[in-house]
């Protein structure tokens, strides 16, 4: 970082002073006035990046490390900026819907059991169950859902 702001600090000062010294005009008053138009920006950017220093120290939201008490179970969407949540808090379960206006309670939901999430994996997830049911129902396919490929014509219809 301050690799870049000396090279952009020198480019600025040098660049008018190397032209206007070829010329033979280049004046004490002008080289008077690249140093404080330098002296300027250096001021300002360090103040820019003092700032943002403390910005980040400041104003950083400290993350976890205690309890948490408060688990959003499911949400649903069913409008734009309309929603139900399914909620945890202390174990007890909250349906809550949420709403432009604001958040309001439903329902205090009472379930016997802990609810678990399992995740499916492989690329059989990646095709939705209607379309994976009709692709193994195409006339001419084999026993286990297959198609050889001698049986494609070239326009990609099935034979």
């Amino acid at each position: 970082m301050r690799k870049l702001l000396l090279s952009i600090t020198t480019a600025v000062t040098l660049s008018p002073a190397a032209a206007l010294a070829q010329q033979g005009e280049a004046g004490p008053e002008l080289m008077g006035s690249l140093a404080q138009m330098a002296g300027s920006l250096i001021l300002v950017i360090g103040i820019i990046l003092l700032l943002y220093y403390l910005a980040g120290r400041l104003m950083k939201v400290p993350q976890g490390g205690g309890a948490r008490y408060i688990r959003v179970v499911e949400t649903r969407h069913l409008a734009p900026k309309k929603s139900l949540m399914l909620v945890e808090v202390g174990g007890e379960y909250l349906l809550l819907s949420n709403s432009g206006e604001g958040v309001s309670l439903i329902k205090q939901v009472e379930m016997l059991e802990e609810i678990e999430v399992v995740e499916e994996r492989g690329y059989g997830t990646l095709i939705p169950f209607p379309l994976r049911n009709k692709l193994k129902n195409i006339p001419g396919a084999g026993a286990r859902g297959k198609m050889p490929l001698g049986q494609l014509k070239k326009s990609g219809d099935f034979a």
